[in-house]
This record gives C-alpha cells, structure tokens and sequence, in this order.
C-alpha cells in the first residue's frame, strides 16, 4: 500500500470516524421492544446530507441501509439516494458556505446536537477532531495550502495550521471538512484501502473500527458547541435626501417623507422619481405624508 493511496480522507472515511463519536445507544432489547434511538448509520447519514441539503427527502432506512453501508466502506460514491453527485445541491451547498456561512453553520450546529457525545467523561468530541486532524495531515493528496472554513465566523484555516489549534468550535470544524469532502473529493472509492486498514474484514460479523488515528498528538485540545442563531429581522428607514435643483424648479411641490417598516429579512428595493411619483417594491409598511391639506 502506497503512501498515495493510503490514509486518504473521503466521504466513507469521514463517515467512519464520525461514528465513533455517536451518543451511547440503546440496548437490544429496547430496539426488539419497537424502539429506536435514532442513531444508525442510515440515520446519521441522513443528518449529514440535511446539513448539505435541508429538503432532503429521509426515504427510510431500509432503502438507504445497504446503500449507506457501501459509500461507508468507499465502494460507491453516489445513488439515486445519496445527492453528493447532482451538481445543483453541491453548487448551493458551497454557495451557502460562502456567503450564507451561519444558515451553513446551523445545519451542522443542528446535527451535532442531534447525533454527537459531548460529554466530558469519554471525550469523543475531543477525538473525533484529533483524528481528522490527523487524518488530514497523513494524506499527501491535500496540500499545505488547502484551506478548510472551520472558524464559527466563516474563516478558513490551512491544512499547515491545523495541527497548532488549542480550542475548536466543532460544528464549524465538522462542516468545513465536510464541506471540503462535498466539493473535492467526489469519488469516494480513494478511501477504501484506508477503510480497509482500519475496519478489517471479520467474516461475516459486523466490521469493527480498529484504528488510532489521533492519539498521541494535539494534547490538550478542547472543543465547545455553540448555539445557532437566526436572522435577526431589521427596521429601515429611508428619507429623501434634498434636491436643490428640484426644490428651484418645482418651490411649490410639497416634501415627501417616506417610512418602510420591514419586518422580514428579505432585501428589498425602493425606486422614488420625482416630487410626486413613488414607485415601491415589496414595502411590508409604507406611510406617505404629503404636507398640506387633503382635497376636499
């Protein structure tokens, strides 16, 4: 095995280590009783796709779970299920990271919230970034220059630098390795020999991650989560500015004073021509004062 071929970081490999950070899940029993704890491997792939795509439709679990299985060991890279290969979502998706970073950010705060130990008993979170880090630094594939958006304001760290953080944010370190796999590394079967190594074949038994990517390096390392936050709506109050010109030739034009309420974040665009002329485009609250008195 190469140097070139293994550890790589892809889709199936980030989603194995993922794994190995779930919340402690439910007894057999409980599952042979109907109930579910929301956390298979369909499940949480599921949650990582409403990250890229909130509209996702979930087809179910049995649809998804061989399929899920195969991206999971690097076989396959997309289905009619898995939108990693419509150009359309993955042009949105890094549209959104890229100038709509905190809607990005809260998809991802969402599904760490939902899915992710943060406990500080076991330290999973901890580990889960220590070993993409270290993932990341193996593979000779990813330039010392390679950016990724794992800052919670939007900004980017390179590839070199990833090995000096102290504290991370995990949502917005997830959702920019996340994001950086989406956009570059769409063939997903470059992992499988590393998927390989570290879920090594056990018969017919379910496979079991054996590796120890992360240990021994970034001691001292914390993360924390934060809150998602909304967009906060905005009031907008536009006056006129004076026109010279216009108050000389037209001294007995009444001013015009306009007040716009907008109460949703929609940007919106307000054309005003003339004394007397007022063109408004989706105004949520508009009060005209003309001066003066009505016509009787």
């Amino acid at each position: 095995m190469s140097t070139d071929d293994y550890p790589r970081l892809c889709g199936g490999t980030f989603f194995t280590l993922v794994l190995q950070a779930l919340r402690q899940r439910m007894k057999a029993r409980e599952h042979y009783a109907g109930d579910s704890d929301g956390l298979s491997d369909s499940e949480v792939m599921v949650g990582l796709i409403k990250v890229i795509n909130l509209d996702y439709v979930d087809p179910g679990k049995e649809k998804l779970k061989t399929i899920v299985n195969n991206y999971k060991r690097c076989e396959t890279s997309t289905s009619a299920y898995l939108p990693f290969g419509d150009d359309q979502v993955v042009t949105a998706f890094d549209t959104a990271v890229r100038t709509e970073y905190q809607t990005a950010l809260n998809g991802m705060i969402g599904f760490v919230n939902d899915f992710l130990d943060m406990s500080e008993a076991v330290h999973k979170d901890v580990n889960l970034v220590r070993a993409l880090i270290d993932l990341i630094q193996q593979d000779q594939s990813i330039k010392a220059n390679d950016e990724f958006y794992t800052e919670p304001n939007g900004e980017k760290k390179k590839k070199a630098a990833l090995g000096d953080l102290k504290k991370v944010c995990l949502p917005a370190f997830l959702l920019g390795i996340w994001h950086y796999i989406v956009i570059n590394r769409k063939d997903n079967s470059i992992g499988q020999k590393t998927y390989e190594a570290w879920c090594p074949s056990n018969g017919r038994a379910q496979r079991k991650y054996t590796a120890h990517m992360g240990e021994g390096i970034l001691n001292g390392l914390t993360t924390y989560t934060i809150d998602a936050r909304e967009t906060v709506a905005t009031e907008i109050v536009d006056e006129p500015t004076e026109d010279k010109e216009s108050d000389t030739v037209n001294s007995d034009t009444p001013p015009v004073t306009q007040q716009m309420v907008n109460n949703n974040p929609t940007f919106f665009n307000i054309n005003i021509s003339g004394g007397n002329n007022s063109f408004y485009h989706h105004v949520d609250k508009l009060t005209i004062n003309n001066g003066g008195k009505q016509d009787e």
